[in-house]
C-alpha cells in the first residue's frame, strides 16, 4: 500500500479530483435514488427528465453541479426551478469521496487499523498491498453512499432499507473478512468467521436502531434502524455499539425539543448516525488507540 502514500502530491491531487468528480455522479444517481424509491417508481426508465414539463434532461445539462449552475437553477425547456439540493447533494457525495481517497487510499491506509491475522502460532497485523487498499476503499465508498442515501430519504420523513447494498455488504465481508479492519476473533479469517462478523454486525446494528426508534422519537425515526445495521455490517460490531452512545447523548438534548415539535425529531438520527460514522471512519485508527475495542 506503499504505492500510494509515495506518490507524489500532484499526482495525488489527480487522483482525489479524479474520484471527487466519480463521487459527483455517483450524487446525482444518489438524487434519483432518493427521489423515486419512496414514491415506488423505477432507477431505470424514465431517464433523468424535468419534473414540470417531463421533458428529458440533456447529457450537457445533467453534469453533477456545474449544470445546475450553467442552467441557473432553471429548466432549459419550461423555466421550472430546480431545487439547489440537486447539486448540493452532488456536491456534498463529491466532497465525500475527495475526503475519503485523500485521507485513506492516498495515505495507504493510514486512518485504518491493521486486523490481526495469524502467522504460525502467532497473530501479527500484516499491512494491506496496494490492491487491498483499493478493495477496502471501494468497500467504504460502497458503505458512505449507502449510508448517505437513507439519511438523505431519513430527512425528507420516509425509510429506506437498502437491501442490495447490504447484501454485497455481507457477501464481501464473507469472501475477504480484511475488508473488517477490527476482527471479533483476531487471527480468524475463514469465509464463515466474515459471515458472521457482518451478520452480527446486522443484528446489533438493527438492535440498536430499534431501540433508539422507539425511545426516543414518539412517531418514529425514518432510516435509523437502516442507518444503524449498514454500520454494522460494513464497520463492525464494535463500531456501531462505539457510535451508538454519541448517538444517544444527541438525542437525549434533542428530546426537549422533539416533543415541541409534532414531525417528530428535529434532526432524524439517521443523519447523526451517517455523520458520526463518517468521521469516525476518517479517525478510525486513532480512535482504535484510545478506546478498547
Amino acid at each position: 500500500m506503499d504505492y500510494f502514500a509515495t506518490l507524489p502530491p500532484t499526482l495525488k491531487w489527480i487522483y482525489a479530483l479524479w474520484l471527487a468528480a466519480v463521487g459527483g455522479c455517483v450524487g446525482s444517481f444518489l438524487n434519483v435514488v432518493v427521489y423515486r424509491v419512496p414514491a415506488g417508481l423505477s432507477l431505470i426508465r424514465p431517464g433523468s427528465h424535468c419534473p414540470a414539463c417531463k421533458h428529458p434532461i440533456r447529457w450537457h445539462d445533467n453534469v453533477p453541479v456545474f449544470g445546475w449552475i450553467l442552467l441557473r437553477g432553471r429548466c432549459r425547456d419550461c423555466q421550472a426551478w430546480i431545487s439547489p439540493r440537486y447539486p448540493l447533494v452532488e456536491a456534498l457525495t463529491a466532497g465525500v469521496f475527495f475526503a475519503l481517497a485523500w485521507v485513506e487510499l492516498l495515505s495507504g491506509g493510514a486512518n485504518l487499523p491493521l486486523r490481526a491475522v495469524a502467522l504460525g502460532k502467532a497473530l501479527a497485523a500484516t499491512s494491506l498491498t496496494a490492491a487491498e487498499l483499493v478493495g477496502v476503499f471501494s468497500y467504504h465508498l460502497l458503505f458512505l453512499s449507502t449510508l448517505l442515501a437513507v439519511a438523505l430519504v431519513a430527512y425528507d420523513g420516509h425509510r429506506l432499507w437498502p437491501r442490495a447494498s447490504l447484501g454485497v455488504g455481507i457477501v464481501a465481508a464473507m469472501i475477504w473478512p480484511r475488508l473488517h479492519p477490527v476482527a471479533l476473533w483476531p487471527g480468524w479469517d475463514d469465509p464463515l468467521v466474515g459471515l458472521i462478523e457482518a451478520g452480527l454486525g446486522l443484528a446489533v446494528g438493527v438492535t440498536i436502531g430499534l431501540v433508539l426508534d422507539r425511545l426516543f422519537v414518539p412517531r418514529g425515526s425514518p432510516g435509523v434502524v437502516s442507518a444503524a445495521g449498514c454500520v454494522g455490517v460494513f464497520l463492525g460490531i464494535q463500531t456501531v455499539v462505539w457510535l451508538s452512545v454519541p448517538l444517544l447523548v444527541i438525542l437525549i438534548v434533542q428530546w426537549p425539543f422533539t416533543r415541541r415539535h409534532s414531525s417528530g425529531s428535529m434532526v432524524p438520527p439517521a443523519v447523526g448516525m451517517a455523520a458520526l460514522a463518517f468521521g469516525w471512519l476518517l479517525a478510525w485508527n486513532s480512535l482504535a488507540n484510545l478506546w478498547p475495542f
